[in-house]
């Protein structure tokens, strides 16, 4: 399961989720984007990755990604599951191994 975090802008949404699914899956991606219904919304960044723009500062804290990492784990741990159906923990970690 992957899970998304809000923040999102039109334009990066899906990239950002291609990426990361490519991430997941192992399997790389070209930065150049195919050709699809939806190109123009993505400005004038015609690539899977771009730069930042150089104002551009990251406001998350250590701290904060640590507590939206244990609120997500608490909350994923108070699920309730289905019958017959096992859970097991699988970290990030596992997806390179």
């Amino acid at each position: 399961m992957i899970l998304g975090g809000g923040g999102y802008t039109i334009k990066n949404v899906a990239r950002c989720w291609a990426y990361e699914t490519a991430i997941c899956l192992g399997v790389p991606l070209e930065d150049e984007l195919p050709l699809n219904d939806c190109f123009e919304l993505l400005g004038k960044d015609l690539k899977l990755h771009f730069d930042a723009k150089p104002d551009q500062k990251n406001e998350n804290t250590k701290e904060y990604l640590e507590f939206i990492q244990a609120k997500c784990i608490s909350n994923i741990n108070s699920l309730e599951t289905a019958p017959s159906v096992g859970i097991t923990d699988l970290i990030a970690a596992d997806f390179y191994a």
